[in-house]
């Protein structure tokens, strides 16, 4: 049976170079084993000293080059550092820890391209082994460069598949990506590797969360905070999930001891807030919010939350004071816009309204509410031309709406376009093919078309239902007119003066059956 080789301390390793550099102080194996021995124990300034003194007589001395290079990255001394590497690197250029330390020096020194190159060549020296690709799969991540980093980190793990690290951070580089189902396959893995890594179940917990799983992910902050009772985030991320469950109260809880754990926490305080408001709680909100202001006074977040809760107490003036601070502390604010908006109109102020109508529709949202509010408002004002570009948008989501069909039919004929208006007035009477009125304005809007044929039509259907519609009469009778059928039009204008109880309009029939009596 064989013993376990016994562990020698550095100071005993350190004991021994000395004693052998009694005899030899010249020894420059010796003084590079030293400087190595002085490097692990943090002892850079003496390791720097030990490869000098070889390198005075030995200037072309690879080891004692590198080691000297490397303990000066360590003191932060980059320029000396570099120079030492660049003159490993020509000295021996298949060197892999010269290119290790170089792009480590030149990470340190936050030039992250050049760390890229260093590593790349790290990596055609040891193809196989995974730590190159490693450190490159980091800069890639701080670079933004995430489909890279996730190239490396597949290699990585082909190499060294048990390293739960490598499946943490190409999780995080999944997540940034969006890819949050490839990122929650390999917090898994990370679980099955480390079962009782607080920090691994958390990272589940929030790649269930965005996946909205929220059961699974308040069963993994369970555990996380049992192993890690003052793990801030795993509370706040478990509140997240219950309050998104439906657990508001419970939601709280957990926000409430983030708190305890950091008193400053904002996101805690930001969605304790949004629960209380949900609750409608609104003192507690309130005094939640003057926290949350005293730590972050332009918080538009909260200034809005404040504005919906004095809004719900019908609190308009204050409502209105919130959301314009909303406005104030972050511009592009669409929501708070869209509030005020509806805060002017209740005030009747139909420009307020509508400038932050189109500031809501501007910053992002794309709502056909949004796009009627404002078209009514601009076809109130007499800005036809205006509402209808906006009713033509609402109409894109609101394709059911009887009611902006007819609005835009009626700002159509407005604006004499009467086929327009005819188009939108036809697509309402499809819901309602009986309407007298829509009938009358289809034909209307066809006969100023020019479209007599079709104006007859309508006009004769509207007479089919209302036989004593005088106004349908006098209008079929000016399409035939139109078309030089005389017999027919003054048929329709003897009706009209037969039946009319409208006095202009009986002389405007008889002046036209005099004008068709004088034709012939």
């Amino acid at each position: 049976m064989t013993r376990p080789s016994k562990q020698i301390s550095a100071q005993d390793r350190l004991a021994e170079v000395n004693a052998k550099l009694q005899g030899h102080p010249d020894d420059a194996q010796a003084l590079i084993a030293r400087a190595v021995i002085y490097r692990q124990m943090e002892n850079y300034v003496e390791a720097v000293a030990d490869c000098t003194t070889v390198i005075q007589t030995q200037p072309n001395n690879v080891q004692a080059v590198l080691e000297r290079g490397i303990a000066y990255r360590m003191l932060n001394r980059f320029r000396e550092a570099l120079a030492d590497l660049n003159q490993v690197i020509l000295l021996e250029p298949g060197l892999p820890q010269a290119y290790h330390h170089r792009g480590q020096c030149y990470e340190q020194m936050n030039q992250p391209e050049k760390a890229v190159v260093d590593y790349s060549k790290w990596i055609q020296i040891t193809p196989d082994k995974p730590n190159p690709y490693f450190k490159r799969a980091e800069i890639f991540m701080k670079l933004k460069q995430f489909d890279s980093a996730v190239s490396d980190f597949d290699k990585v793990i082909s190499l060294a598949p048990s390293v739960a690290a490598s499946y943490q951070l190409r999780a995080i580089a999944f997540y940034a990506m969006g890819q949050i189902d490839k990122a929650l396959a390999d917090t898994q893995i990370m679980v099955s590797l480390e079962p009782g890594n607080p920090s691994y179940l958390h990272n589940r917990g929030v790649a269930y969360f965005e996946l909205k799983q929220y059961k699974p992910a308040i069963a993994d902050f369970d555990r996380a905070v049992e192993l890690a009772p003052k793990q801030v985030e795993s509370y706040y991320y478990r509140g997240r999930a219950k309050a998104a469950d439906g657990q508001l109260r419970a939601a709280i809880r957990d926000y409430n001891k983030a708190l305890e754990l950091k008193s400053e926490h904002m996101e805690s305080l930001l969605h304790r807030g949004n629960a209380l408001l949900e609750l409608k709680e609104y003192d507690q909100m309130m005094k939640n919010d003057d926290l949350l202001l005293e730590l972050d006074p332009k918080n538009a977040d909260v200034h809005y939350r404040k504005g919906l809760a004095a809004l719900a107490e019908k609190l308009i003036d204050q409502a209105m004071r919130s959301f314009t601070q909303a406005i104030l502390n972050r511009p592009n604010f669409a929501a708070a816009y869209e509030e005020r908006a509806r805060l002017n109109m209740m005030k009747a102020d139909r420009a307020g309204a509508i400038s932050d109508l189109s500031q809501a529709i501007k910053y992002g949202i794309d709502d056909p509410v949004l796009y009627a509010l404002r078209g009514r408002l601009l076809k109130d004002g007499g800005d036809f031309a205006g509402a209808i570009a906006d009713y033509n948008k609402a109409l894109e989501g609101l394709p059911e709406s009887f009611e902006l069909y007819l609005e835009r039919a009626q700002m159509h004929f407005k604006c004499r376009n009467f086929a327009n208006a005819a188009e939108d007035f036809a697509h309402c009477l499809e819901t309602r093919p009986n309407d007298v009125g829509l009938l009358g304005n289809l034909g209307a809007s066809h006969l100023e078309a020019g479209q007599y044929d079709k104006a007859i039509e309508s006009f004769t259907q509207v007479i089919a239902l209302d036989r004593g519609d005088a106004v349908s009469y006098m209008s079929r009778g000016d399409a035939y007119m139109a078309k030089g059928d005389w017999a027919k039009a003054a048929d329709d204008y003897k009706k009209v003066a037969h039946i009319s109880g409208d006095a202009p309009l009986k002389r405007l029939a008889e002046k036209h059956i005099a004008e068709i009596v004088a034709k012939k």
